[in-house]
């Protein structure tokens, strides 16, 4: 299956690895740079508060509308709020207003998005779960129906059950559900990330579970919690207070290095998963707007992005959530996304059929 081998995709792959809580410091990963530097030419270049020499081409006349696709409080909404604040700082009285406009896996959002006006004033947040569905037949529009942004957050993803489950290991779990196919209850999100590496899973050791679609993170955490499924994927931002509170335990994270802030759980490279089958589970999320959408205004919306992921107090907030903020320009990010598409293809014609 072919991989995601760029530099955008090692970058954001690596990225992903700063630990949970971290105040101010992101740890070293076999040289991994720090996010709050990952400037780039383009966009960064541009005074984005509109309070210097040079001003921006385009500036916001009125408030910004950020939809988010999933539910309020989840995955992708967590951090696009914590970008939106420090953005409507800078935006000389306007704001950067998160808009929760959840539904068929993230579709109702994109959709409302693709059919707005492309005046730089109402954007998406863009996850990786689109290019997982488009390889599925899913969907039928990809990013090049919208005009890419940028990349701007990274997540880890993980397996996780209750504490009082009798899975203690992911292998106990492995057994488990080999045990009795069909019965182990892995909740899911249709059209999301973990649906991916629910595939790669079952495939990896000859395995069924019986998925439950039972929504975003806010809903996923709470039906394992009360023992109504038996195991879930989903970012460890996404799971961290359940964890933290001895509620969760977790399995395996899907990282090419174990986790600074949980370093006694093992990846799944070291389970036994080839770097194929966890190509894919790599969790981003960018920015688009609505084809058409002046230039001008992608590179202001770029560089307030770029400016946040190198503002101390945001990669601090970010990390302390377990995000990581990990900001990639407009021209970077096009090739990230052919390169990620082309490789969701791959895998669901390996793993799907």
């Amino acid at each position: 299956m072919k991989k995601l081998i760029s530099l955008a995709l090692a970058l954001s792959m690596a990225l992903t690895m700063a630990a949970c809580g971290n105040t101010g410091k992101q740890p070293s990963n076999s040289g991994t740079p720090n996010t709050g530097s990952q400037t780039t030419s383009g966009s960064g270049s541009q005074d984005t508060s509109g309070s210097g020499s040079q001003t921006p081409a385009f500036v916001p006349e009125r408030d910004i509308t950020l939809v988010n696709p999933y539910e309020a409080g989840g995955t992708s909404d967590i951090p696009s709020r914590i970008y939106a604040d420090f953005i409507s700082q800078n935006m000389g009285g306007r704001l950067m207003n998160v808009n929760c406009i959840g539904g068929a896996g993230g579709a109702v959002g994109a959709q409302e998005v693709m059919n707005s006006n492309p005046d730089g004033y109402t954007i998406l947040v863009a996850p990786a779960g689109y290019a997982m569905n488009y390889a599925k037949g899913g969907l039928d529009w990809t990013y090049e129906n919208f005009e890419p942004v940028c990349l701007y957050v990274t997540s880890v993803l993980a397996v996780a059950v209750r504490s009082d489950s009798p899975y203690q290991t992911y292998q106990d779990l492995v057994e488990g559900v080999k045990a009795n196919p069909g019965k182990v209850n892995m909740g899911i999100s249709t059209g999301g990330l973990p649906q991916f590496s629910v595939y790669a899973m079952e495939a990896h050791d000859d395995m069924k579970f019986n998925t439950v679609d039972i929504g975003g993170t806010s809903v996923k955490a709470t039906e394992l919690l009360a023992g109504r499924v038996d195991v879930m994927i989903d970012s460890l931002g996404g799971m961290q207070s359940y964890v933290e509170s001895g509620d969760f335990r977790l399995l395996a994270v899907f990282a090419d290095s174990r986790h600074p802030a949980y370093p006694d759980v093992p990846t799944m490279l070291e389970i036994g998963f080839t770097e194929d089958e966890t190509s894919v589970m790599s969790q981003v999320f960018g920015i688009w707007a609505p084809k058409g959408t002046p230039a001008e205004a992608i590179d202001y919306i770029a560089g307030q992005f770029e400016a946040a992921a190198n503002d101390a107090e945001t990669v601090e907030k970010l990390n302390a959530q377990c995000y990581t903020a990990s900001f990639m320009d407009t021209e970077d990010y096009l090739g990230y996304l052919e390169a990620m598409y082309a490789s969701f293809s791959d895998f669901a014609k390996t793993y799907i059929g």
